[in-house]
């Protein structure tokens, strides 16, 4: 049989069902499927060079705003134009957002340097990808603080902790045989440790260029941070200084005698009495204070609200059923812990408390109040951590608590930033829960893993 005869036979032989596989690319040269891509292509549009050249830079950059991070880096890759804009003015718009409303990653800023790239125009910004790299590391650092643990690192005093303060650099510790020591916060050595009190040393703060020291022993000390020599000895209490705080030019310092005391810096090193306020028939336990007012927490259980200059009270909150052990104040808000295990965040221009938190189920001894976050210290060595919003009716709302068993004694001190929460106990230890340096170890561990490659077909690494 001819191989002609051969294909005719064939052909008059296929299976009907067989029919459409004869030919399976028939519809790749089909014509009208071409000209109807064709069109397709011709049609489309890159929406955000559409808006960009008639100037609705705000319609583009509130659409890519409701992508999340994670979708918005994806779209870094469509093309020069959506990295430029995204990856430039977009991301950052979203860091300065970010930094305005957070009181906390405004200290972070600082410290990290990151204003020398905010707030200018993006022509000045040699490299707009740091904008894409303060994201990250701000959002990895939320993501910490949510549900991670923190990198801790302990140090080991030589007596009880009573007092602590922290900056970027060290760590001071008041001990409870009148000691201060100071801690290298990098490599977590000690640095100095010199004898400042006959009895322990139960508060301390410090600036630039003093730390200033309260005891047991009735005394208010100013020491300078260079030679670690006392500039002035103020002996005005007339039992324990209890608790002291340092802003800007002005300190106070409030005693068992029922006492509060202002003093004023008119130099570096040289610091008067500007008044005293009798505060109390009860001692004084805790003391805070900002431009407008001032905040005292009495062994009676209640807080005042006192007006600044003039020193006059104009609240007496009530709420606590137990003694006031710490008080911070931030703006028109007051954080206070109790012995009646309760932390309560306060409004002190209107005298009311906002929230109370009771999640501790021992005395908590300490409070610290930062930005949107708390933590408190109680007597069962457990640290306890809130993130705090306001809802649109004004209230606060709670949208993340945990707690770290820390200590095997009670926590008394504890100081919080945007970085990291600093412990110290009568255990003798002072722990550090650092969430930024654990999050930088994962940033660097991701930067120095080798790229995968993957296979654009299999889709699997090669």
């Amino acid at each position: 049989m001819s191989y002609s005869t051969y294909s005719r036979s064939w052909k008059y032989h296929i299976p009907p069902n067989m029919v459409p596989w004869v030919n399976r690319y028939q519809k790749q040269f089909s014509l009208d499927e071409k000209i109807e891509k064709y069109r397709y292509e011709a049609s489309k549009l890159d929406f955000l060079e559409e808006l960009l050249m008639r100037n609705m830079d705000h319609c583009a950059e509130y659409i890519v705003s409701l992508l999340d991070f994670e979708d918005q880096l994806n779209c870094l890759v469509v093309c020069q134009l959506w990295n430029e804009f995204i990856g430039g003015h977009v991301f950052k718009r979203k860091v300065e957002a970010l930094i305005d409303n957070d009181e906390g990653l405004q200290e972070l800023a600082e410290q990290e340097q990151w204003n020398t790239g905010l707030y200018i125009p993006t022509t000045e910004v040699l490299d707009t990808s740091v904008y894409k790299k303060m994201l990250a590391k701000i959002f990895l650092l939320k993501d910490m603080w949510r549900c991670r643990e923190p990198k801790a690192k302990r140090l080991f005093c030589d007596s009880f902790v009573l007092s602590i303060k922290t900056d970027d650099e060290r760590i001071y510790c008041g001990l409870n045989n009148g000691c201060v020591q100071v801690w290298d916060l990098a490599y977590l050595g000690k640095l100095r440790e010199q004898e400042c009190h006959d009895k322990g040393v139960k508060c301390i703060d410090m600036n630039t260029k003093v730390f200033l020291t309260g005891s047991y022993d009735t005394t208010f000390k100013v020491w300078r941070k260079d030679d670690w020599s006392c500039v002035k000895t103020f002996p005005c209490h007339t039992d324990s200084v209890w608790d002291l705080r340092l802003h800007e030019n002005s300190v106070a310092t409030a005693g068992l005698d029922g006492t509060v005391i202002m003093y004023d810096f008119v130099s570096d090193y040289e610091i008067n009495v500007r008044c005293y306020i009798q505060a109390h028939g009860d001692l004084v336990s805790a003391v805070d204070f900002g431009p407008d007012y001032l905040i005292t927490g009495y062994e009676d259980a209640n807080v005042g609200v006192w007006t600044l200059p003039a020193g006059q009270m104009i609240h007496s909150m009530e709420g606590h059923n137990g003694g006031v052990t710490g008080v911070q104040l931030q703006m028109n808000l007051a954080a206070t812990s109790s012995y009646d295990a309760t932390v309560r965040l306060w409004d002190v221009e209107l005298g009311t408390c906002l929230k109370e938190f009771k999640e501790p189920i021992s005395f908590c001894r300490c409070v610290a109040f930062h930005g949107m976050r708390l933590v408190c210290g109680d007597f069962g060595g457990n640290v306890h951590f809130w993130d705090i919003s306001f809802s649109t009716t004004g209230k606060v709302q709670v949208d993340n608590h945990r707690t770290w068993e820390c200590h095997q004694g009670h926590v008394v001190c504890i100081q919080l930033n945007a970085c990291r929460i600093i412990s110290g106990s009568r255990d003798r230890y002072v722990i550090v829960n650092d969430f930024w340096a654990k999050a930088m170890d994962q940033m660097n561990r991701r930067e120095s893993k080798p790229a995968v490659k993957m296979s654009r077909f299999l889709r699997r690494p090669l």
